[in-house]
């Protein structure tokens, strides 16, 4: 038996916690599609070309899975192991009937989570695996978001390189004094994190990078992104380890770069609970509204940094792993139901009215093999 939870709101002005003046329905669908593989799970990595899913990597694994999803009894079948080893947070997207991987991080003899730079290509037809003879003039490095448009694939926010591989250099080096280095780091202000402002993009056609943007409200890592008829939104992200914005905006890509129009903060998720914003989200367009949904924080974050603590780890807050569903209508966010359980760093994709949320994790950082639906009506 399948599984539903919706939320019906019909929201009126109570301080800034949901503003909204029309009706609406989330529908979430937990038996949609079968699970993913369980040496994948918790995967953060994977892209929709065409009609088929694929998701894959991870801390564990080297592996992808394919689902097509026009089938109604597809299962996860595996293809050819990722040439490029064992990462995290790798970026994928689809143009033209095949997958592009770039970057994320993993360990290495030098130290743990080193960025990697490199990319890759999977052909379908030939079952095969192909490096591209690139490199990204910044990146694409851990908290980079990249998504598909036009034939191009688009490059939004990400870590400091230097900054991220020299935490780690210096945390293997310090030995047991390593908790002195973490302190350093997290003591930083976002300026000095130097989180990615810029905008790239990169066509698989010419194998050419191109400078699109900037970004004029900060680097951000883990953020939602989507470009549909020329348009990027940007939902939230990180503003420096443990420290997210709550901040969207929404960009005209033009000729001469991208014109930002701010959209405002994510509403606050409860009357009593201010919005501290959310990083490694879900998001995609239903039946042409667009969804933000779980990613995590950490509570009372924003209030300390306000304040001038920079440390997250000083609010004492656990890692919240949100609930809550955002829609987009008309410019104005709106909470319209909520998740059966916090979910952070999946796979998300939007597919024929729904949007598909596969792998990840929840409370705790465990991995998930969980793939839903979200669905939104009137």
């Amino acid at each position: 038996m399948r599984k539903f939870f919706k939320k019906n709101l019909l929201a009126v002005s109570i301080a800034s916690f949901s503003v909204s003046a029309f009706a609406a329905t989330v529908t979430v669908d937990t038996n949609a599609y079968p699970a993913l593989p369980k040496i994948i799970a918790g995967s953060d990595t994977g892209a929709l070309v065409g009609d088929t899913l694929y998701v894959g990597l991870g801390s564990k694994s080297d592996l992808f899975f394919a689902l097509d999803l026009s089938k109604p009894d597809a299962k996860w079948e595996e293809i050819p192991a990722f040439p490029g080893g064992v990462r995290h947070q790798a970026t994928a997207a689809g143009v033209d009937g095949k997958l592009y991987v770039f970057g994320g991080f993993r360990n290495t003899a030098k130290a743990d989570n080193q960025t990697v730079l490199d990319g890759y290509v999977y052909d379908p037809v030939t079952k095969k695996w192909t490096k591209l003879m690139t490199r990204g003039p910044f990146g694409p490095t851990a908290g980079t978001t990249a998504v598909s448009y036009q034939g191009k694939i688009y490059f939004f926010g990400g870590v400091n390189q230097n900054i991220w591989d020299g935490l780690f250099q210096d945390v293997k080096a310090a030995g047991e004094d390593k908790g002195k280095v973490f302190d350093k780091y997290f003591a930083m202000s976002k300026e000095d994190f130097f989180f990615n402002p810029m905008i790239a993009s990169y066509d698989p056609a010419t194998n050419h990078w191109a400078n699109v943007g900037y970004f004029p409200y900060g680097g951000r890592a883990g953020a939602l992104v989507d470009i549909r008829d020329g348009k990027m939104l940007v939902v939230n992200g990180e503003l420096k380890a443990g420290v997210r914005s709550p901040q969207t905006a929404i960009g005209q890509l033009e000729p001469q770069g991208v014109k930002w129009q701010s959209l405002g903060d994510l509403p606050n998720p409860s009357a009593n609970e201010l919005q501290e914003g959310i990083a490694a989200g879900v998001g995609g367009y239903s039946n042409g509204v667009y969804l933000a949904a779980g990613g995590a924080n950490f509570p009372g974050v924003r209030a300390n940094y306000a304040k001038g603590v920079y440390d997250h780890r000083a609010a004492n807050a656990p890692k919240m792993f949100r609930t809550e569903i955002y829609a987009l209508k008309d410019k104005k966010w709106t909470i319209v139901g909520q998740l059966p359980q916090g979910i952070a760093g999946s796979v998300s994709v939007s597919y024929k009215g729904k949007v598909i949320v596969a792998g990840g994790s929840t409370t705790g950082n465990k991995p998930l093999t969980t793939v839903e639906t979200l669905t939104y009506t009137e």
